[in-house]
């Protein structure tokens, strides 16, 4: 417990514990709990996309719930007892075992929920197993890893004539006739007179002069204090034609 105490979640992580959320702190439109939950909810289907996702009316009626109560209620409606409203025929069930077991310690709210490498779980089993932690109902993500997911989908949904590479550390556009382009993200709350980018600029300086990349963008949140493009100038490339940019990168559309 102590350790827990001494490590700030918010800094890096976004979701719940129980009955403690998770949430970042108050930014460009985010500015209310409900708007925030949603803001998870929505950036969380990227991560969950195998098992289950949150569709916009279920964002915006769950958002009015703890996280917690919204995973509950999501799973609650994903049980293979709930009778769907419009059904027009029943599809064939798979037994499985593993899911089975799973449902039944989680309807029975026992201590101990079951563990499986069974890669075949239903869709709500998968859910189940993902918010049980140490046998507590929980459910956090590493910010940077959804603000990354976040941007990597926008991008090759826009990009769809170019070759789109998500490296894990970093995101790549390629193309005919057009400058190779990488992309370094990063969920940072950026001051545009004194912008906190010197983690990102040394991956960039590194992409310009050992990966021959002549563009290089640094991608964080649209926040209130940064709204605009701003080039960044680095003295040991004096000698190189190229082009660094911190950009903002608005995440509105998940609460439209």
């Amino acid at each position: 417990m102590s350790n827990m105490n001494s490590f700030n979640f918010n800094e890096s992580f976004l979701g719940f514990i129980d009955d403690c959320e998770l949430l970042p702190k108050d930014f460009d439109e985010f500015t209310s709990t409900v708007r925030l939950r949603q803001l998870f909810l929505a950036l969380s289907n990227n991560i969950l996309s195998t098992a289950c996702r949150f569709t916009k009316y279920e964002q915006r009626r769950l958002r009015k719930f703890s996280l917690k109560e919204a995973f509950n209620q999501k799973i609650n409606s994903m049980l293979p007892n709930r009778v769907p409203y419009t059904a027009k025929h029943i599809k064939v069930f798979n037994f499985c075992k593993d899911s089975t077991k799973i449902i039944n310690s989680y309807k029975n709210s026992k201590s101990t929920l079951v563990v499986t490498s069974n890669k075949k779980l239903l869709d709500v089993a998968k859910l189940i197993s993902l918010c049980y932690i140490n046998n507590k109902f929980q459910f956090i993500l590493d910010k940077n890893l959804l603000f990354h997911e976040f941007v990597y989908r926008k991008i090759k949904k826009l990009h769809k004539d170019k070759t789109v590479k998500d490296h894990g550390d970093s995101i790549s556009i390629t193309g005919e006739n057009v400058d190779a382009l990488k992309i370094y993200t990063s969920w940072k709350n950026i001051q545009r007179n004194k912008p906190d980018i010197k983690d990102e600029l040394e991956y960039a300086i590194k992409s310009i002069k050992k990966e021959n990349y002549s563009q290089v963008y640094l991608v964080y949140p649209k926040a209130n204090d940064f709204k605009r493009h701003i080039p960044v100038y680095v003295d040991e490339l004096k000698n190189r034609t190229y082009i660094i940019k911190a950009i903002p990168y608005s995440l509105r559309s998940t609460i439209r």
